[in-house]
């Protein structure tokens, strides 16, 4: 374990001894890290070894892991360091041990965001965040990086906000909720915000949000340019795909269903309270799920037409989006859970000279190939990084599972 560290501080003082350093302006001007530009150096996954998600989650965190360059650092949050004993020989991994009894998600991408200044950078927390113990999350990264943590008055989660140069973009019940918690206009909300972030403020959706985070739906691109979802492209094109060939769609259904836990031979386990966890249903599903689709499209159409008119140049990117109606809840015992396919919840980079995205790709060939081709129209080589078909299940993709801390 020492021999592990030791090598990863050695690799992370050389990452980051312009950036990671104890705050020496303290009125010096910082700006939450945008999701564009430069090359992306550092970022943190999580891991939990609890019963419901060990098996799957090894595989995830390497995927991310070979799908990102080589000189690109994972700092891997994690509560049973010797769940993951197979890692610990690369060099480009760092484990993060959480205390044993902390209770972690696999999305570290919300309960903090990234603001740096020429000299310093600091993480700021919200005012409260209450799924199980991802708050702990920034405290133990702050610890291993020597950076200060901000504990903000205002509440706000990391998925709900992206961000480009110009601009961060918040989701619009972000700005509602607070507006009612401070007993403030919405206008007073966006001003704070935009002096917490460092950035002028663009809100997403002018009511309340059909996707309960926008970083599922709204990419920017920089130069001006973003990329909005288009629900009513993915449902086209699943029809597509049952009409082609519709035993590869009830595969692909199937195993979601046989994967969920990471094994085929798996069908059941017990949560650490002993409640039962069953497989979720998913086959037959993708008719009802294109209607869904179909459903929350104007909506789509809605935030697409609103930042143009704000100025921003729109494009789409195809998805395939289940119901919302039951998004948030985590009971997996007898659900229909179908995956959110999104192409909008990447990670993107200016390297060599030339735009990349990292994709997430699911398994349904139909779509995931057409996310490729649109990318690829929009300037981009695109870096597909599978299996997260099981992520999406509860919501999340590859941003949501991979939270940036540093670029050049």
């Amino acid at each position: 374990m020492r021999n592990l560290f030791f090598t990863a501080a050695t690799t992370l003082s050389i990452l980051s001894a312009s950036y990671f350093l104890p705050t020496i302006l303290p009125q010096e001007r910082v700006k939450i890290l945008s999701d564009v530009g430069s090359e992306i150096r550092l970022v943190a996954c999580s891991a939990t070894s609890a019963r419901t998600s060990s098996l799957r989650n090894a595989e995830l965190v390497s995927n991310i892991v070979n799908g990102l360059p080589q000189d690109v650092h994972v700092l891997l949050l994690v509560n049973d360091r010797s769940a993951f004993a197979t890692s610990a020989n690369n060099s480009r991994l760092t484990f993060v041990e959480m205390p044993p009894d902390s209770d972690i998600s696999i999305w570290p991408q919300d309960p903090f965001v990234v603001v740096q200044g020429k000299s310093t950078t600091k993480l700021i927390t919200p005012c409260s965040f209450n799924r199980e113990d991802d708050e702990r999350m920034p405290k133990q990264l702050a610890r291993m990086l020597n950076l200060e943590v901000v504990h903000s008055e205002m509440h706000f989660e990391g998925g709900n906000i992206v961000c480009s140069e110009d601009s961060v973009f918040i989701g619009h019940d972000t700005i509602t909720h607070n507006a009612v918690l401070l007993d403030a206009s919405p206008q007073t909300v966006v001003t704070r915000f935009s002096k917490l972030f460092g950035r002028p403020v663009t809100v997403v959706g002018e009511s309340s949000q059909a996707i309960g985070h926008i970083d599922l739906i709204v990419t920017p691109l920089g130069d001006h340019r973003v990329a909005v979802a288009d629900s009513r492209a993915g449902a086209r094109l699943a029809g597509a795909a049952i009409d082609e060939n519709p035993r590869l769609v009830q595969d692909f259904e199937h195993r979601c269903e046989e994967m969920f836990f990471g094994r085929d031979d798996v069908s059941e386990l017990q949560d650490r309270d002993g409640n039962l966890l069953l497989r979720p249903k998913v086959s037959g599903q993708t008719d009802k799920v294109m209607a869904a689709s179909l459903r929350i499209a104007p909506d789509l159409d809605s935030i697409a037409k609103q930042l143009s008119h704000a100025g921003y140049t729109v494009v789409r990117v195809p998805a395939l989006i289940p119901d919302q109606s039951g998004s948030g809840d985590e009971s997996i015992d007898k659900a229909v859970r179908y995956p959110f396919l999104s192409y909008s919840n990447v990670l993107v980079e200016r390297r060599q000279n030339q735009s990349v995205v990292y994709l997430p790709q699911y398994g349904f060939q139909k779509l995931d190939d057409a996310a490729v081709k649109t990318w690829n129209s929009l300037g981009y080589n695109v870096k597909p990084v599978p299996g997260f078909s099981t992520s999406s299940m509860y919501g999340g993709g590859l941003r949501c599972c991979t939270k940036v801390l540093l670029r050049d």
